[in-house]
């Protein structure tokens, strides 16, 4: 049997190799020329053919021009590819003709290589000329002849599979370590061993892929090719795990690019767990990287832990260029912190960064958005300065920094300066300007400008026509809206998500439902999703309409699609059972949530307590809240301090020290938030809120909590909590919550070592 085996494999080998002769014979025929295959083995001809291409080759009649690529042999044991730079004509005397020849990437043409005393090569020198190639299809003949262990390898295979076909397989088996070790040994030549690498099947093994980047990551040429399969890796393989990362640390190329690929691929856990190894190792990453990273940062909203890493990797040692200045800016502008964007631009003055046109129109959107319209120009004026022109950008943020505090004449003056300055305002210019126009009131100059937009050649676009739209809405003017609506189909100006909830909210707050629905359909119908604030719309104007089994309805589907309803919406439903004379219904709305599927949580039962206890429903709350605390759900200090002053309002003082001492005991207290919330729902009941705050205080639930309750003076009672920043130590008054008691009387007791300070007065809220 194993004679008779071997025998099989010898005659499907001769079968394989008489095969292969008779192909090869067959193209002779074909091409005319008696190598019609060769392989590039130098790189004298690149960038057109690279080491490892096979080249077809074609003997025919017709003369060669210069220009062509042959491949001649003037007795040369290999002969050469490369480009005819020059042809004699024939001579009179032979009618002979002369070529000489060069290779693309050397320095001179070929008469070195000719034999000795050769000027020329004539025809019987060439053996073809090149009519085609197959990129990296010959690395086999590379390896076998620049490498004799890989041909060792192969004749091994060979071997085994003709007098013993089944041990083979252990060789199979260990080919991870085969590959890597192959890999090792190629590492003179990348190009081939990216070849050799590319020809597998897929997938690759792990060590073989970091074998072959470590080998890649020293030659510039390959290193496109090298960040390629470092994403690829990383999207197959955890290399920011602790198992791998340690493997890609000791190149110096890979872990900043490592560190760049997950940034650019918004995977900023993985950028800053690779980044910590970075520290750990004290191997300091470049400057690209460090700002995809803090950019990936600033677009993920972690602002705060960009500030730390910036600060870690200026003790690192990072090369601080303007990039990664503009993107800690841009972490800046993300985070609202000017302080920290000017400390940014002083650094930045006093290491000798300059700043160029994305620094200052960073720095100038930040304070636009801050509302701080003088710094903003400031700014500008140092671009001006320091010979930094502005461009559209820059101009479209101050144009809509004073349009957002409706100051529109002062920005159409710098529409003006803009055009003085050769800058042309574009879509974004124009429609900021409408927009602010209509926000204040001017409809008419709003239509100007839109007018002025179309002479430029600028058609609007849907959010020119969306700001126009909401004004047309805002003033009841339905008639000019469908104008408008039937402009936008003409021009094929394609409605968004603001179009439809503009007129779906314009339709509902007139009570006309059926034209709301008819927008909801036809938003629908375009592929539109609805979104919260359409959901929102509806339950106000079905509320509205006192259509409250659709309002419900509208809620349902709502939550259906993922929206949590806030204060507002259960408030108008709340309102809606109320004006019927049905508040008793309210009580039967988690219930109808479960059955829909949708169990209440916590902001379900809190918006409705607070809805119950401001109708003046305060037992029907106090059922809310009982059903609340009967299904294991706590209440927060929000919900306690609701109840309270309800109970204070009706009259009911001591069901409030109740919830109170429920508070203390639950250690519950009173934020500036909560206070800024209570003072906003309760204006109206000042004597109530006054009394809720003493007996707050008295109780200590709003000196506790990480937080510091002190006087300023004039009965100004400031929070100030650890969570907050001040800027330059300025009092917190109307920012984190600041309640100022134009105080009747001041009363002091004893009690034990402690001293209560009661407050009995009104109160002024400061927004």
């Amino acid at each position: 049997m194993q004679i008779r085996h071997a025998l099989v494999h010898l005659i499907t080998l001769g079968m394989v190799i008489s095969s292969a002769l008779m192909i090869w014979k067959g193209l002779i025929i074909m091409t005319g020329s008696e190598s019609p295959l060769v392989v590039v083995l130098s790189e004298s001809m690149e960038p057109g053919f690279e080491r490892g291409d096979i080249l077809f080759l074609q003997m025919s009649k017709h003369p060669i021009r210069t220009g062509d690529i042959v491949v001649f042999n003037d007795g040369r044991e290999i002969p050469i590819v490369h480009r005819v730079i020059e042809v004699v004509h024939e001579r009179r005397d032979n009618a002979q003709v002369d070529f000489l020849t060069k290779g693309d990437n050397n320095p001179m043409d070929d008469r070195i290589l000719y034999t000795h005393g050769q000027l020329w090569l004539q025809q019987h020198h060439i053996m073809g000329r090149a009519i085609g190639y197959l990129p990296k299809a010959g690395w086999v003949t590379l390896v076998m002849t620049e490498k004799p262990v890989i041909k060792a390898v192969c004749a091994a295979v060979i071997k085994s599979t003709l007098t013993q076909p089944h041990n083979h397989h252990h060789l199979l088996a260990a080919s991870p370590s085969l590959l890597a070790a192959v890999l090792h040994r190629l590492s003179p030549l990348p190009s081939t061993a990216l070849a050799f690498f590319r020809s597998l099947p897929p997938p690759h093994p792990l060590d073989a892929s970091l074998a072959l980047l470590r080998l890649l990551a020293p030659h510039p040429r390959h290193h496109p090719t090298a960040r390629s399969l470092l994403r690829d890796l990383s999207l197959r393989h955890p290399l920011s795990s602790p198992l791998l990362l340690p493997s890609l640390l000791a190149d110096p190329h890979l872990p900043s690019w490592l560190l760049l690929l997950l940034s650019q691929s918004a995977r900023p856990h993985d950028a800053l767990r690779v980044f910590d190894h970075m520290r750990a190792r004290e191997v300091v990453p470049d400057a690209h990287a460090s700002s995809a990273l803090l950019t990936a940062l600033a677009k993920s909203r972690m602002t705060a832990t960009a500030r730390k890493v910036f600060d870690q990797m200026t003790r690192a040692g990072v090369a601080m260029n303007t990039h990664v200045y503009n993107a800690m800016l841009h972490v800046c502008l993300k985070a609202g912190d000017a302080a920290l964007a000017e400390s940014l631009m002083t650094r930045m003055d006093a290491a000798g960064v300059p700043l160029d046109r994305f620094s200052f129109n960073t720095v100038i959107a930040l304070y636009c958005r801050k509302g701080m319209q003088y710094e903003a120009m400031c700014v500008r004026e140092r671009m001006e300065n320091q010979g930094v022109k502005a461009d559209v950008v820059t101009w479209n943020s101050l144009i809509h920094g004073l349009c957002k505090e409706r100051r529109v004449k002062e920005a159409s003056q710098l529409l003006r300066e803009m055009a003085m300055a050769g800058v042309a305002p574009d879509h974004v210019t124009y429609t900021t300007l409408v927009d602010g126009y209509c926000r204040a009131g001017d409809l008419e100059e709003a239509v100007k400008l839109r007018g002025e937009m179309e002479a430029m050649g600028m058609l609007p676009g849907v959010a020119t026509y969306n700001a126009i739209l909401r004004k047309l809405c805002e003033d009841g003017k339905m008639k000019e809206v469908n104008v408008l609506l039937n402009e936008m189909d003409e021009r094929k100006v394609q409605a968004d998500h603001v179009t439809c909830n503009t007129l779906i909210n314009a339709y509902c707050k007139r009570g006309d439902m059926t034209s709301a629905l008819k927008v909801k359909r036809r938003m629908m119908e375009s592929g539109l999703q609805l979104d919260q604030f359409t959901y929102k719309a509806l339950v106000h104007g079905f509320c509205k309409a006192k259509e409250l089994d659709e309002a419900k309805e509208a809620l349902f589907e709502m939550m259906g699609a993922g929206f949590s309803p806030n204060y507002s919406v259960l408030s108008w439903i709340v309102d809606g059972l109320c004006n019927k004379n049905n508040a008793v219904a309210v009580l039967a709305i988690p219930d109808e949530l479960m059955k829909r599927g949708f169990p209440p949580d916590k902001a379900v039962y809190r918006s409705l307590i607070r809805r119950l206890c401001k109708k003046g429903f305060i037992d029907l709350a106090g059922n809310v809240f009982n059903e609340m605390q009967g299904k294991g759900l706590e209440a927060d200090c929000l919900v306690y301090a609701t109840l309270a002053c309800a109970y204070l309002t009706a009259g009911k003082p001591v069901a409030a020290l109740d919830i109170l001492n429920e508070m203390a005991k639950k250690q519950l207290y009173i934020t500036p938030q909560i206070y800024n919330c209570m003072c906003t729902s309760y204006a109206d009941e000042k004597g109530s809120l006054n009394m809720l705050w003493v007996h707050a205080i008295e109780r200590g639930l709003i000196t506790k909590n990480k937080s510091s309750c002190k006087f300023a003076g004039d009965g100004v009672l400031q929070f100030q909590t650890k969570q907050c920043r001040c800027d330059q130590k300025k009092t917190w008054e109307g920012r984190s919550g600041c309640l100022r008691l134009d105080y009747e009387f001041l009363r002091l007791r004893g009690a034990a070592s402690r001293t209560w300070i009661i407050f009995m007065a009104t109160h002024e809220h400061y927004s």
